[in-house]
């Protein structure tokens, strides 16, 4: 519960942090269509940043409607096509992210979106076969950008009228005249695009929130997915699992969070689908449900690390532990963390080893699978304190070992990441350096290295035996490449030598973790 009740608290202090508006109803269920990457390097032509990630891009194609504001949009062709930063201007980030009216469905198989815009994704090389297929025939081509956009998108606003009959039939015929001019902006693969549909009115395009039959669209999309899921008559009232009021309509948690599905057979009540059952798992009021969805938007925005571990999104979620109403009472870094979060800084940062222990941290570990959201390791209330006595154990072992001027060194170098984290990251270079190749082996060791992370920060007993039959058994398959030995063994057993005694120190110091 302690990550739940940090993500609700973070919810609530973000809504708490806003004035009443018109957009309070969905303004705590709106979500980012795309990654906000702040590009720091202005030299396009460094290595590096031929490498990295791009800031993503519209793709905005400018709809010639009769009526801008009318409750059903008259589509008479396409006035232009363009293309811009996505995220710029000058308002805030809530104004920035309610202006896409942005949310995915909770089935990425759902033939239908929240908002007028597609996910072309990363720049294409043979942009124009992708978009139309490669007969150019895109109707009957099911793995052309173009039929998923007509299908997955575009035919439920005119199914639902929002536009009038004939409207969809119109977009598709202008945009395969200027599926050239497409091609051309949707080409850095390096950067993921955008592609939105919206009226424009006197020469300014309009973002979908400032359109009223997109907004009303919305609304009533997410009404009918959240707020009626579980309605009963008013004579059968639902338990909050978090606040313990009674309410007759509840959602239930795997609605802010796919770590658990209820469409495949499990031990919880849920292991057959169905609304009665969905109730008796994890219930949450309207007013919950709603802090939830802004906490969960508010950790993937801040408190979240992925880049540490290839594939592997990392949250790190402070809690209070003097509850949020003292918030003010808390120490300046505290206070600076749980408003601004990582700061693009690792998930152990070295603004979290400086902070005391009014605060508990939440790491959760997971990984995107399509729609669903893998739990790898859950680590709930770790103090900084027990972090800190892991870096010292770890500089101890460093110092036996001979290999602590290089971590302080590169402290000085890169002082938003912690020591610790420069430990772990050795051990999990040294780990995967001996996973093999293919992708089973990978994946089991990665998971054995997750399992021993998630010791190191719950501050339990680790089986160092184990981790040393590790070692010895998969290094002689290194041992066999004669440019290795000459090159790395000797570092190789070096790091392992620090590792092991680290581990050791730690099972020393159990319980005072």
């Amino acid at each position: 519960m302690g990550f739940v009740n940090a993500v609700r608290d973070v919810g609530g202090m973000e809504i708490a942090k806003h004035s009443v508006s018109e957009f309070d109803d969905i303004d705590s269920f709106l979500e980012m269509p795309a990654e906000v990457i702040v590009n720091e390097k202005n030299d396009d032509s460094s290595e590096d940043n031929k490498k990295s990630k791009q800031p993503a891009k519209e793709i905005r194609v400018w709809l010639d409607v009769e009526d801008p504001q009318a409750d059903i949009l008259k589509v008479c062709g396409i006035k232009k096509v363009d293309i811009a930063d996505f995220w710029s201007g000058s308002d805030n980030d809530r104004a920035k992210k309610r202006r896409y009216l942005y949310r995915e469905p909770v089935g990425r198989a759902a033939k239908w979106r929240f908002s007028p815009i597609y996910k072309l994704g990363a720049g294409s090389t043979d942009s124009i076969a992708s978009l139309i297929g490669k007969d150019g025939n895109w109707l009957k081509d099911k793995q052309s950008r173009f039929y998923k956009l007509y299908d997955s998108t575009l035919r439920a606003f005119e199914e639902t009228g929002v536009f009038s009959p004939g409207s969809v039939d119109v977009i598709m015929e202008s945009l395969s005249e200027r599926v050239s001019e497409i091609s051309g902006y949707w080409s850095d693969k390096r950067s993921s695009y955008l592609l939105i549909f919206s009226p424009y009115f006197d020469g300014r395009f309009l973002y979908p929130v400032e359109v009223k039959s997109y907004l009303n669209y919305f609304r009533s999309r997410l009404a009918a997915q959240t707020a009626d899921i579980h309605a009963k008559d008013g004579s059968e009232f639902s338990v909050c699992a978090l606040c313990n009021s009674h309410s007759s309509n509840v959602v239930n948690l795997d609605q802010v969070f796919a770590f658990a599905t209820f469409d495949k057979k499990s031990f919880l009540p849920g292991n057959i689908d169905s609304v009665e059952n969905k109730k008796k798992v994890f219930p949450l009021c309207p007013q919950c449900y709603k802090e939830m969805s802004e906490g969960r938007v508010r950790i993937d925005s801040v408190f979240t690390d992925a880049k540490s571990l290839h594939g592997i999104r990392i949250y790190v979620v402070p809690e209070l532990l003097a509850g949020t109403s003292k918030f003010v009472k808390a120490s300046t870094i505290a206070r600076n963390f749980v408003q601004k979060g990582l700061e693009r800084e690792p998930y152990i940062s070295d603004g979290i080893m400086r902070m005391n222990d009014e605060v508990v941290l939440h790491f959760v570990f997971w990984e995107k699978n399509q729609a669903q959201e893998r739990l790898l390791l859950m680590v709930e209330d770790v103090p900084p304190s027990r972090l800190k006595r892991a870096e010292e154990a770890w500089m101890s072992s460093a110092e036996a070992t001979g290999i602590a001027k290089l971590f302080k060194e590169y402290n000085k170098s890169y002082p938003g990441s912690s020591i610790l984290y420069r430990a772990l990251g050795l051990m999990w270079s040294k780990v995967m350096e001996l996973a093999g190749k293919s992708e089973g082996e990978q994946n089991y060791t990665r998971d054995w290295m997750l399992g021993i992370e998630g010791r190191i920060l719950a501050g339990e007993h680790i089986n160092v035996e184990a981790v040393k039959s590790f070692f010895v058994s998969r290094i002689q398959g290194l041992c066999a490449d004669h440019d290795w030995v000459q090159k790395s063994s000797r570092y190789f057993a070096r790091d392992i030598a620090c590792i092991v005694d680290f581990l050791y120190r730690l099972n020393e110091k159990e319980g005072s973790l």
